[in-house]
């Protein structure tokens, strides 16, 4: 391990069971991987059935499976004492929270980036200002729920800020340049299907009625690809808890059969 750069990104201690993590794998053994959960400094296993849903093993390279130090991406499976182990094998790449991951992913690497440019222009420990002030901000971005820390800071600035009752608060420079470099994200498409018996007019009902819900009409676009394949998308907002939102109106909608719908993400 002394090769790897021990870094917690989150306050937490471990990944909650069932969610997507950032990992790599470090060692092979008799029957299982290690690996290294790179935002939670944490060591996992991965037993061989879990690398993949095919069940032959013995005629897989395991090179080519599981080179070690490349990033993956991984489900926690499983906590048992202080053993997490982690999966890839039932991992659905067009999934909403799949995608939503890899947004929060690479809104993580921002987030961190910009924080170590000024700790590191201003001769601060970047461990300690991130313990100091970045995990706080983590604990009450959890108690709202909010999906990931890049979009708590920036929906909360007079939480966060130097006006905050927070004993450290997160500098204005920071704040400033990851609004900036927000401006500059793109959000992908979230795409999902849609049917309805009674035609189209009963569709964009639904939408509708799934926008008012959410209370989403004036920041979402619904855009048809090729029936029924929708997709849901924004040029108001890169904040992808409006399209959680949405979604998940429109999916409690079809669950009433009165409404004749049928949708599937």
């Amino acid at each position: 391990m002394s090769s790897i750069n021990e870094f917690k990104f989150y306050s937490l201690t471990n990944p909650n069971h069932k969610s997507y993590v950032n990992f790599i794998f470090t060692d092979r053994l008799d029957n299982c991987f290690e690996c290294y959960l790179t935002d939670f400094n944490k060591k996992a296993v991965m037993p061989f059935h879990m690398a993949t849903l095919k069940s032959n093993m013995k005629n897989k390279n395991i090179n080519t499976l599981a080179p070690l130090n490349k990033p993956f991406i991984g489900t926690v499976e499983d906590i048992i004492d202080d053993t997490i182990i982690v999966s890839m094998a039932f991992i659905d790449k067009d999934a909403l929270e799949y995608k939503l991951f890899l947004e929060e992913t690479s809104k993580n690497k921002i987030l961190a980036i910009n924080i170590k440019k000024y700790t590191t222009k201003n001769n601060i420990n970047y461990n300690d200002y991130w313990e100091k002030v970045i995990y706080p901000i983590d604990r009450m971005r959890m108690e709202t729920n909010e999906f990931n820390l890049f979009d708590y800071i920036l929906n909360n600035v007079d939480i966060v800020s130097k006006d905050s009752n927070l004993d450290y608060h997160l500098d204005k420079s920071i704040i400033d340049t990851l609004a900036n470099m927000n401006l500059k994200t793109t959000i992908p498409n979230i795409k999902f299907k849609l049917v309805s018996t009674n035609g189209i007019n009963n569709i964009k009902k639904n939408i509708e009625r799934a926008l008012e819900i959410s209370n989403t009409t004036d920041i979402l676009d619904i855009m048809i690809e090729t029936p029924p394949n929708y997709y849901v998308t924004s040029t108001k907002t890169t904040d992808t808890s409006s399209h959680i939102k949405f979604l998940t109106a429109l999916e409690a909608l079809s669950k009433n059969t009165e409404n004749n719908i049928y949708y599937n993400i």
